[in-house]
């Protein structure tokens, strides 16, 4: 190995007297507020339907409320069921304060929870969730912080030049632990030996995934198109890091939880791409670098009546599919 990485974790940030916060549960909303306004950057400029919609951030706000709430019910609800060993009680299932949250049920109970809301005001589905995609994965990046503050999801030993070891836990002077650890009343992460911190390679697969899909905007793209990318991407990266968990590795043979649903969503985007062929439908709704859409004016009146586009969007084998002219944008560029 020719380096490893060290720090002290910090499980709790006191306050006064016995009151002290998680630097894990502050990072996950850190990232979900930053996500949230990336969000609602893209959606403004992308647009929410393939026609003019006013009050944007109004819907994006509601849209947001909505997924907070399917994210916390999605990512506990995955976590239990991935492990009802440990939940014979019922009511254990309730008590999310004492830890356990799935980040993968979290991403799909926002978008469970934010769907039904989206069909009920005609808007397009897929639009908005391009619009989601990068904000995904700058949330998850910046949530990833909290869990190396806390020196969470270990695997084993390691080699690797990005292995860990933990040098005590903050005001613990007992810590590092023999490996794999005292007991259940251990200081998570304090032990001594260099291990896998899949939450270090979770924090760099989420950045460059948030760097491909600012790069990919550079490049006309179809309606679905980010969304698809971001899951076959970071998908794909939670698929690989995961083998380096020491725990839940006993859902499907060796594979965690995590690893399975990684795939399911992969399948499942790529089976709608082949499916619905999202990219034989002309104009794109992004086509950068200075674009008006093409279902608009320069002065931002409609050019498409409201019913005529949602029909458009019910129905993609009409009107705007494969006859369709190209829309230039403002520079040319189509």
């Amino acid at each position: 190995m020719l380096a490893e990485l060290r720090w002290p974790i910090l499980e709790r940030i006191p306050l006064v007297g016995d009151l002290a916060v998680s630097p894990h549960g502050i990072s996950i909303a850190l990232g979900f507020l930053a996500g949230a306004q990336l969000m609602l950057r893209r959606a403004e400029r992308r647009g929410v339907a393939r026609r003019d919609v006013p009050d944007v951030a109004e819907i994006v706000q509601s849209l947001v409320t909505r997924a907070a709430v399917g994210a916390i019910v999605g990512a506990r609800f995955f976590y239990v069921v991935t492990r009802l060993e440990a939940f014979p009680d019922p009511l254990s299932w309730l008590r999310v304060w004492e830890g356990g949250l799935s980040l993968l049920g979290g991403i799909a109970g926002a978008v469970l929870a934010g769907v039904p809301y989206a069909r009920s005001r005609r808007l397009s589905v897929p639009l908005l969730l391009d619009s989601v995609a990068p904000g995904l994965a700058l949330g998850i990046f910046i949530g990833r912080i909290g869990d190396l503050v806390i020196g969470e999801h270990l695997g084993g030993p390691t080699t690797f030049l990005l292995g860990w070891r933990c040098t005590g836990a903050v005001g613990e002077p007992g810590a590092p632990y023999p490996f794999p650890g005292a007991g259940p009343g251990t200081a998570q992460g304090c032990f001594d030996a260099v291990l896998h911190q899949t939450a270090l390679y979770d924090f760099l697969a989420a950045g460059l995934v948030l760097a491909a899909l600012l790069a990919f905007e550079r490049r006309p793209r179809f309606d679905g198109f980010f969304l698809v990318a971001f899951t076959v991407l970071y998908g794909g990266a939670r698929f690989v890091s995961d083998f380096a968990r020491d725990a839940d590795k006993d859902l499907v043979g060796q594979l965690t939880g995590s690893q399975v649903a990684a795939l399911a969503a992969i399948a499942a985007s790529l089976l709608w791409v082949a499916l619905a062929r999202p990219s034989r439908r002309r104009p794109y709704a992004w086509s950068p670098p200075a674009f008006a859409h093409p279902w608009r004016t320069r002065d931002g009146d409609a050019e498409l009546p409201a019913a005529d586009a949602d029909d458009a969007e019910e129905h993609p084998s009409a009107g705007t599919r494969d006859a369709a002219p190209e829309y230039p944008s403002r520079d040319g560029a189509s």
